[in-house]
Order: C-alpha cells, then sequence, then structure tokens
C-alpha cells in the first residue's frame, strides 16, 4: 500500500472518533438528562484519549515523513489533495505531540461537567455556581500555551487553535482600525435606525420552529443530511460527511430566532457543500473559524437582513404570524429588524455593534491568559467594558458574563474568529456583488441557489484543501481587509 494510500486510512479513523466524540458532545446539549454529566464526562473523557493516541501515533510521523520526501523525489505523482492532507495531519500530530494524553483527558472531563455547570448558572443568573470551573479552565489554557509554544505572546498559542497563524499582535491591530469607525457608525445610524421590533401577542414555538425550518430550507440547507434542534446556546455540528446538525433557541418576544437559524445554516451549507472525495478525512471539514464564520455571518447578515431578501420573504413571515406582522409593512419590518441600538447580548447584537462585544471578550481572555485578571473579578470587569465600551448598564449574570457557552467548551481564543468572520465575509461579499450585477434581483427572486452555488464553487467544496489566507486570497484576489466590513456598514446605513 502506497504511504498516502495509508495516511488516508488513518485520517478516515480519525474523522469516525472526532465524530462519534461531537455526537456525545451534541447529545449534551440537546437531549441528555442533567443528572447524567459524570458519566458523560467519562465517555468523553475515554473518547479524548483514544483521539490523542490516534493522533500521536509514530506511524502518521513516519508516514509524513517519508511522503515529504516522495513529493521531492516525484511531486507529479501527489494531487492538491494529497498535499493538503499532508499539511493537516501534519499540523494536527505536531500539535497533538506537544500536549500530554494525561491533561487532554482531565480538560475533556473538566469542560463536560463546566458546560452543564454553566447551563445551571445561566439560569439561575449566578456566576459564582461556574466561577470555579472556569477558574480550572483558564488555568489549563495557561498550561496548554506553555506545551503548544509560542513566539511573541501565550495568547498566540490559543489563537492558532481556531484560525491557523492568527497572533494577539494581528487582532490588536484589526480592532484598533475599527474600533472608532464603529463607535462613530453607531452614534450616527442609531438616530435612524433604533427601533426594533414589538408586538404584543406572543410567539409560539411550534410556529417559530416550523418557520425556522422553512428559512433554512429556502437557503438551501439539505434535511436529508441535517437537522434541527433546541439547545440553550446555537451551533452547528459535524457528525458524518452526510450529517451535519443545527440548533437553535426561541424568545416568544423576539424574531433573534430566524436569525440564529440563517447563521448556523451558513455554517451548515459550508460542512454539506464539502467535495465527496473529502469525506471522512482530515479535509472534511471547514479551514477555519474565521472563514465559518464569514458564511455563518454572511447568510445571517449580508442575505438575511437585506430588503430584498424580505421582499421575497415576508408573506410567508405574515402568513406564519399573522398576529404580530400583519400591520407591519415590509419596509417597516427592514428597518427594525436592522435596528443599530447598543445592547447586552452578543448574538442580538446589530452588525454595527457587533464587533464591540468581541473586542470586549478578547481584551478580557488576553488578560486572563496573562495572569492580570482574576476570574472572580470577571463580572466587574465585564459590567465596566460594557458601560465604557456599549454605554449599557448590565442588571444580572446571565445578561452579563454568563451568556455566552464558549469558555464552558475550554473555547479561549475563539471569540475574535467572529470579528475575522466579520471581515471576510464583507470582503467576499463584495466580490460576489461585483459579478452578480443583479444582487437585489437574485434576492428578491429567492434565488438563493444561485448564491449558494458560487459560495459551493469557491468555498465549500474545498474544505480544508487551502489554509484560510490562501483561500481569501483565491476568492477575492487580496488578503483580508477591514475596508470592506467598514464600506459596508456605511453604504448600509448611512
Amino acid at each position: 500500500m502506497k504511504n498516502i494510500e495509508r495516511l488516508k486510512e488513518l485520517s478516515f479513523e480519525l474523522f469516525d472518533l472526532q465524530t462519534i466524540a461531537a455526537l456525545l458532545a451534541w447529545d449534551q446539549e440537546v437531549y441528555m438528562p442533567v443528572g447524567a454529566v459524570i458519566d458523560r464526562s467519562n465517555q468523553l473523557a475515554l473518547m479524548s484519549r483514544l483521539i490523542h493516541q490516534k493522533e500521536t501515533a509514530v506511524e502518521i510521523g513516519e508516514l509524513i515523513l517519508a511522503i515529504e520526501e516522495e513529493v521531492k523525489q516525484n511531486p507529479a505523482s501527489f494531487t492538491t489533495i494529497d498535499l493538503a492532507l499532508v499539511r493537516v495531519m501534519k499540523r494536527d500530530h505536531q500539535q497533538s505531540t506537544k500536549i500530554p494524553e494525561d491533561f487532554v483527558v482531565e480538560f475533556t472531563m473538566l469542560t463536560s461537567q463546566s458546560v452543564s455547570a454553566w447551563v445551571r448558572a445561566r439560569k439561575n443568573s449566578n456566576f459564582s455556581e461556574f466561577a470555579p470551573f472556569l477558574s480550572k479552565i483558564v488555568e489549563m489554557c495557561r498550561k496548554q500555551t506553555e506545551y503548544l509554544g509560542y513566539k511573541e505572546h501565550p495568547y498566540d498559542a490559543l489563537l492558532d487553535l481556531y484560525e491557523e497563524g492568527l497572533t494577539t499582535k494581528e487582532v490588536a491591530a484589526v480592532f484598533e482600525e475599527i474600533k472608532n469607525p464603529l463607535i462613530e457608525i453607531a452614534r450616527e445610524a442609531g438616530k435612524k435606525w433604533s427601533e426594533g421590533i414589538h408586538f404584543d401577542a406572543e410567539l409560539s414555538e411550534g410556529s417559530e420552529k416550523a418557520f425556522a425550518h422553512h428559512m433554512l430550507e429556502q437557503i438551501g440547507y439539505d434535511f436529508n443530511r441535517g437537522r434541527m434542534d433546541t439547545a440553550p446556546h446555537p451551533f452547528m455540528e459535524r457528525f458524518g460527511h452526510d450529517d451535519r446538525r443545527v440548533t437553535n433557541r426561541y424568545n416568544p418576544h423576539a424574531v433573534e430566532f430566524i436569525f440564529s437559524a440563517l447563521h448556523e445554516g451558513g455554517h451548515a451549507l459550508y460542512e454539506q457543500g464539502i467535495a465527496k472525495e473529502l469525506a471522512r478525512t482530515s479535509l472534511d471539514s471547514g479551514v477555519s473559524l474565521g472563514i465559518h464564520e464569514s458564511q455563518s455571518r454572511m447568510w445571517e447578515n449580508m442575505i438575511g437582513r437585506n430588503r430584498a431578501f424580505w421582499d421575497c420573504h415576508y408573506d410567508s413571515l405574515v402568513k406564519a404570524f399573522p398576529k404580530q406582522f400583519t400591520n407591519i409593512p415590509v419596509d417597516e419590518f427592514y428597518r427594525r429588524i436592522n435596528r443599530v441600538k447598543p445592547g447586552l447580548i452578543r448574538v442580538d447584537a446589530d452588525e454595527v455593534t457587533y464587533n464591540l462585544h468581541i473586542l470586549i471578550r478578547f481584551e478580557i481572555e488576553k488578560a486572563l491568559i496573562e495572569g492580570v485578571l482574576d476570574v472572580d473579578d470577571l463580572p466587574k470587569v465585564w459590567n465596566a467594558k460594557y458601560k465604557e465600551y456599549l454605554g449599557v448598564d448590565v442588571p444580572d449574570d446571565a445578561n452579563g458574563v454568563l451568556q455566552d457557552i464558549h469558555w464552558a467548551h475550554g473555547g479561549v481564543g475563539y471569540f475574535p474568529t467572529y470579528t475575522l468572520g466579520n471581515l471576510n465575509a464583507a470582503q467576499i461579499w463584495n466580490t460576489y456583488k461585483k459579478l452578480d450585477h443583479d444582487i437585489e434581483g437574485t434576492l428578491r427572486s429567492g434565488n438563493s441557489e444561485k448564491i449558494k452555488s458560487w459560495l459551493s464553487e469557491k468555498i465549500y467544496k474545498h474544505g480544508s484543501v487551502y489554509t484560510p489566507k490562501e483561500l481569501i486570497k483565491r476568492i477575492t484576489g487580496e488578503n483580508v481587509q477591514a475596508k470592506y466590513l467598514l464600506e459596508y456598514l456605511r453604504e448600509k446605513y448611512l
């Protein structure tokens, strides 16, 4: 057997183990009884041990070295996909071999239990119930940075887990460039776009679920290869090449469920669009969170909050919720779903102020990893930053420091990829609009397939074949630029 074929076999085994572990984690958030936390943490710990053993196997390292030598001798005998598989598995192997197996198992057990602690603490709006778990997570993340290594800042090591090559310095520079313009745009736009959606009659959860299902179908989500369930925090997860699922949450007094459905649907379209030839390999996933978030934010905002999009879909919304929307004209609905007003909740934030929520989390995570911020002081610091950057008073922990599940998962370093995703989304959308000269007509006619097909060809089908920076350059012809996001927001709101 050729070395490259053996490496593919090993990637199949790794993919299957990783998706089994993902299914266990998904069940914990969606269906698992609360009393089963310890059982599930033991199961996930075992899976993490098996995965780590597979990832660090000596055979993988030897195969990679042998293949790299073969490539030098006869590069024409290897496809682009072959070379990408070697690149990705080499990166995973090198990262995994730096982390001790016992650390991986302990961290998995901790985060499994911390998710349940977070759910309980958020329900009770009591940060102190979650704080001991978060303190241990931060401690272990600091240790993880030492295992992984870094050139300039320990936070770099964590950022690199989610976005290859991303550094603290780069993230800080992005926020330095966009912070003041965002505040200025928000101030001006807020004068005209400050009114939100209000209705007296409550939305029924059953109707919300049905309409969310309908919207996912409209953008091309394949329910034969996925499903939608309910969870405390919306997310998308993969369990196989033909099993990409989403979750959503519902509020009887708000329409955010529509946009969280489109957001997670954008993630799922990316995953469902990966080429069949990459199935079950280490390339069978989105290449990075920054690219992934570009797709979720594009479908949620550039498309889902576009006036022409609702010219097509507003009648369906009125039919689903006649008591709430019959007397609200589509123009008014459009303006209200694009309200620009600083608020408490990141996932409900408007397009302009959203990245200020991410800036707050970036500054907090950086301080936690540096050791200059104590977990016990987190609510106080969080509340102060929300007052400083967004001008809002945080009434309780549930609407403040406990609103996101990411830290319970151990995802320190994850949040900055949301802002990178917004930058990528604006740049990709700018490229698409140059090619589709009647973009308004495309959206007004409900031709989401036209957009999806272009994205599939440019992004989805490639999975992890290209690095994030290579992919953006291939799509747009240049490296990621913050100017496209600022141009998009100014054009839309000012």
